[in-house]
């Protein structure tokens, strides 16, 4: 499907199903809704053909927002075409899901630019035309990296080996034999530090994603899987924190984020220097640059010379430039 089409011609019978369902005779329990929308159906729809900001994007520098206009106006116009004077979505309705939208397009072209790298870890031969070598990147097959999406809720020490999860659940215990936690919660996308040599399973992070259609879009929100079990304690690289609008009640959440994982990696697992992004779509509604301003507070625990708990924060407008800026912090890890 064209990331732009006829609507009155493909609707009716487009492959994907139809970008909203009719509630209108089984109501939502507690909702005063009529028509829900199917975000995965609108997504396969709209991004069929290519990867948002990547190097099958026939203009890889446009904007989320552009993207997620396109989203929205497929959807809605689709709902209009199938179900008449009748069809009435509130604004808000789809602005909860373009949230979602937002992150998956965030994991698609991150995704493909650690695909890149890793071909260039291979081969020495840098092959994207969108997105740029990272200066200072040396080819070193045991450097490749996969950066994917994590479900909300997960435990994200499912990611490490047996025994690095076996020191983790020790600490833990031993918080609860004095009715305490630590209180681990799940970024929204992180990057680990593959193993070599690498497992026919993950050979999938060396190519990249080519849509979201219903083969693609199911890979993007559970890719993690392939990683669960294998990562050491120092492959834990990095995490980001991925919203699309900004509350000034939301923006601790990547604070607490970043203070329990730099803890639980660097203290508890003695890893590697560990680094934590936000990207925000938006800045407007919170004082986000003064939010992050927070200094970690290991760092202060540990003296010497203190560090961000957010290392970096973003603003995220544009797939390909999001990818790069991650891309560019790649060859600072050390191990």
């Amino acid at each position: 499907m064209p990331y732009t089409f006829d609507h009155a011609t493909v609707c009716a019978s487009c492959p994907h199903g139809t970008c909203f369902e009719d509630r209108r005779l089984n109501p939502v329990r507690g909702r005063n809704t009529s028509f829900r929308l199917r975000q995965q159906v609108a997504m396969n729809c709209t991004f069929a053909e290519f990867m948002p900001g990547s190097d099958n994007d026939p203009d890889p520098g446009r904007t989320y927002q552009t993207y997620l206009d396109a989203f929205r106006l497929n959807a809605l116009t689709a709902g209009q075409n199938l179900f008449g004077k009748a069809f009435d979505v509130t604004s808000s309705a789809i602005a909860k899901v373009e949230g979602d939208v937002f992150e998956l397009l965030e994991a698609g072209v991150f995704w493909n630019a650690a695909a890149s790298w890793n071909t260039f870890m291979d081969s020495g031969v840098w092959n994207s035309e969108t997105f740029t070598q990272p200066g200072g990147s040396i080819a070193t097959p045991t450097r490749k990296v996969a950066i994917v999406k994590l479900p909300r809720g997960y435990d994200a020490t499912r990611l490490f080996k047996s025994e690095v999860r076996s020191s983790i659940q020790a600490f833990e215990h031993a918080l609860q034999l004095r009715g305490m936690e630590l209180g681990l919660s799940s970024p929204d996308i992180v990057g680990v530090r593959l193993p070599h040599p690498l497992p026919i399973a993950m050979r999938r992070f060396l190519s990249p994603v080519e849509n979201l259609d219903t083969t693609n879009l199911p890979l993007l929100e559970e890719g993690y899987r392939l990683l669960e079990n294998s990562i050491e304690g120092s492959g834990f690289l990095f995490a980001i924190a991925v919203k699309r609008t900004t509350r000034s009640d939301r923006l601790y959440q990547p604070l607490y984020e970043a203070n329990i994982l730099k803890y639980l990696i660097e203290n508890v697992l003695r890893g590697a220097a560990f680094r934590f992004y936000a990207h925000l779509n938006s800045f407007e509604g919170a004082d986000v640059e003064g939010h992050y301003r927070a200094a970690s507070l290991i760092s202060l625990i540990r003296g010497g010379t203190p560090t961000r708990a957010v290392d970096s924060l973003y603003l995220a407008l544009r797939p390909r430039d999001s990818a790069q800026n991650i891309l560019d912090d790649l060859p600072l890890f050390p191990i």
